[in-house]
């Protein structure tokens, strides 16, 4: 018969308190993983321009991101949305004559004031993966509270190869910060 000793008893209730604060704390806090992104829009990556109808904000940073289905070779994939899966591996896009398709200047809007700009080219790390997905970062800004924006895109680049991934264009608030 196993008899527990009064301190084992003791570390066992302390380990219960600590699990069980712990979960309530977690529970509590805002799920970042649970937000829901302030846009997803379906698009396609040909040359050309995209307007989004406008989205509300909060006074919060966000990211601008391009999100695609991994349909296509890793490799191949990899290549023409312009990232390294890792920061120390080789680049072997040219030697295998894999272009990089994703290549843009975008514009977030307040009616006429440009809030932020900028533009993707070549190859980075900006990049997050799941067995599913692929999204790579184009952008980010912060936004004002009650504001509603419009994004701009302009794509430079011919990625219509990529367009049978299912590409989406996604703007989703960061983790929340002390702005």
């Amino acid at each position: 018969m196993y008899r527990s000793s009064r301190a084992q008893k003791l570390s066992i209730g302390c380990a219960t308190l600590v699990a069980f604060v712990t979960a309530s704390a977690a529970l509590a806090a805002p799920c970042f993983l649970c937000r829901k992104p302030v846009l997803d829009t379906p698009i396609s990556l040909a040359v050309g321009t995209i307007r989004t109808p406008e989205f509300p904000v909060k006074h919060e940073a966000y990211t601008i991101s391009i999100q695609v289905e991994r349909t296509l070779p890793a490799t191949d994939l990899y290549c023409m949305m312009g990232v390294k899966p890792f920061p120390w591996s080789q680049d072997h896009c040219g030697m295998l004559h894999i272009a990089t398709l994703l290549e843009a200047d975008w514009t977030v809007w307040d009616g006429d004031h440009v809030v932020a700009h900028g533009s993707v080219r070549g190859v980075d790390f900006h990049v997050t993966a799941t067995k599913e997905l692929l999204t790579k970062q184009i952008g980010d800004f912060v936004g004002e509270k009650d504001k509603k924006y419009i994004l701009e895109v302009k794509f430079t680049e011919d990625g219509t190869p990529l367009n049978v991934t299912n590409p989406h264009l996604i703007v989703m608030m960061t983790k929340p910060t002390d702005i």
